[in-house]
């Protein structure tokens, strides 16, 4: 008997608590279930059993009873003495009588020179450690966060060789996603030493990698094998992420760390989520929307009660994390959440050359026009005047190194092909394109255009920028997320394409993305397929499509 089939077994009332709850699999491993019956996505991806929760008794929070007249009351005496036993406890433990056993020793690891100490206590040798009495109240608390605060480091050299092909496989492949605009490669030379270290960092590579190796290897037993340890290595990092968040000791070290690792999750929950959020097909809007946001929440925290300087682990989490954000922004519709405040860090300023720096001005400018456009608030709204004005300055002023290496005349073709020579320069020119294509279409949308004559114009426009996205992701394969970008474009402004071989090119971009990089684009392909009248499925394409409205 299939898995599969698993779910199916049981009553009518688990299938409505699968639909409802999300299945037992994916609440165990911390993951969002889309809670399609009979087995859920994941459960069907892993060839796993779906199973519907367990019942939880939940506790009423309530605080007001209801008590009966004849309810009968326990006699107190009309003098109440209250005792501080905290306080009581503190100086039984420093009384001469009680001697502390060696579980309670708190050890001082700070070097002592010799000759140093009082009469009362022996001398000891430089470089030694020595220890005193821990107070009750001391030990409970030290006894609770030492797990969390100070997990023991790995095992370093890794002896696991499946670990170990996992880790260069994230170095080699996967390091190079989340260091596009950084001159320091941070996730490619810095994470990985940190890696050694700290467990949360390691836990996080190991799951991304796996992930990606069990949705583009062709082997369905190791895609099977491989989707399974990035569940486990998932819940071994969150693990570790909510004790030291519940916390309120642990070192101020630990939040770059926290912040870098939630950034190589979010890479994998990308993976798994897709462009398009299948809440949305469900009916779920509103606040819940913030369930299909991953672990960008966790993110948000870090960002908004902190700053960073640049060159360090924060600054790079920092602009991978502005880049996640503005991903699911454009997806979602909506603006984008993270602080964007960090006078040290980030600066609008054009007066910078640096080929890094200017892709980010770039990711910034995208990441302000995004939030105009979806942002509700006018107050903390920009104007379209300056925002356009800011686009075309970048353009005008961009440094010479931003001129393509190559750049194919299109021909038939229906993307140009644009070559450029660094990852920084694929990154910042598609962003500044993103960000006009979203001038535009507010234009257009806004009713600011009257003669359809410009209107004509501004639409062509449109489409002549998305096919340059498109053509820049397509002749740039050293830089995979210039196939993201492009697949951004196409699902926010695809619908302006009524010409087959236009979208045919496109549909191809998105197939080629989620089979060479795990970044699911199904729902992308369904809603364009939608919006051009094409519905026939993704296999079945028509001689003609008729032209297309806007997706609302």
């Amino acid at each position: 008997m299939s898995p599969h089939g698993t779910a199916t077994s049981g009553s009518g009332s688990s299938t409505q608590a699968l639909a409802k709850f999300g299945c037992a699999r994916c609440r165990q491993h911390h993951l969002r279930c889309d809670r399609v019956t009979p087995t859920c996505g994941r459960c069907l991806s892993a060839d796993e059993p779906c199973r519907p929760p367990g019942l939880k008794i939940r506790e009423s929070n309530k605080y007001q009873f209801k008590f009966g007249k004849r309810q009968r009351w326990v006699k107190t005496p009309r003098r109440l003495v209250f005792i501080d036993e905290s306080h009581a406890a503190t100086n039984d433990a420093s009384s001469p009588d009680s001697e502390p056993d060696e579980s309670e020793t708190v050890w001082d690891s700070s070097p002592v020179a010799s000759g140093s100490s009082s009469q009362k206590s022996p001398p000891v040798s430089a470089g030694m450690t020595q220890y005193r009495p821990a107070s009750p109240p001391e030990r409970l608390r030290r006894m609770m966060i030492s797990s969390v605060v100070n997990p023991p480091a790995p095992n370093w050299p890794l002896t696991d060789p499946e670990e170990a092909r996992l880790f260069r496989h994230f170095v080699e492949k996967l390091a190079i996603w989340l260091d596009l605009c950084d001159p320091h490669h941070t996730f490619e030379i810095m994470v990985p030493q940190m890696a050694k270290d700290f467990p949360v960092l390691l836990n996080a590579i190991f799951a991304l990698s796996a992930r990606h190796l069990g949705q583009t290897l062709s082997d369905g037993s190791l895609r099977k094998k491989y989707n399974r340890l990035a569940d486990t290595h998932n819940e071994a990092c969150i693990n570790i992420m909510k004790g030291l968040l519940m916390s309120k000791d642990y070192q101020s070290v630990w939040t770059e760390h926290l912040f870098a690792a939630t950034i190589i999750l979010q890479v994998m929950e990308e993976m798994n989520a897709g462009l398009r959020d299948e809440d949305d097909d469900n009916g779920v809007h509103g606040h819940q929307e913030a369930i299909g946001r991953g672990h960008l929440p966790g993110m948000y925290r870090f960002v908004r009660e902190r700053s960073f300087e640049p060159g360090t682990l924060g600054a790079a989490s920092f602009w991978v994390g502005l880049r996640q954000e503005i991903y699911s922004a454009v997806t979602k519709r909506q603006p984008v959440c993270l602080n964007l405040v960090h006078p040290g860090l980030v600066n609008r300023s054009l007066d910078q050359t640096d080929d890094y720096t200017w892709a980010n001005l770039a990711v910034m400018h995208c990441a302000d026009v995004v939030n105009f456009c979806f942002d509700t608030d006018k107050h903390r709204r920009q104007s379209w005047d300056e925002l356009e004005r800011w686009n075309r300055r970048w353009f005008e002023e961009q440094p010479p190194s931003y001129d393509p290496v190559f750049k194919g005349s299109r021909g038939s073709a229906v993307f140009p092909e644009i070559w450029y020579h660094r990852s920084c320069q694929v990154i910042g020119v598609q962003h500044h394109r993103l960000a006009r294509l979203f001038l535009l279409d507010h234009r257009v949308k806004s009713g600011a255009l009257v003669r359809a004559e410009e209107r004509n114009e501004v639409e062509e426009s449109i489409r002549a920028t998305v096919r340059e996205i498109c053509g820049i992701g397509r002749g740039n394969s050293f830089t995979p997320p210039g196939l993201f970008t492009s697949c951004m474009a196409i699902a926010a402004f695809g619908h302006y394409f009524n010409k087959v071989e236009e979208q045919d090119a496109m549909i191809s971009i998105l197939e080629e993305t989620q089979k060479d990089h795990a970044r699911p684009t199904e729902s992308v392909r369904l809603d364009m397929l939608q919006a051009w009248g094409r519905n026939t499925g993704l296999s079945g394409r028509p001689a003609k499509a008729p032209n297309t409205k806007r997706i609302a």
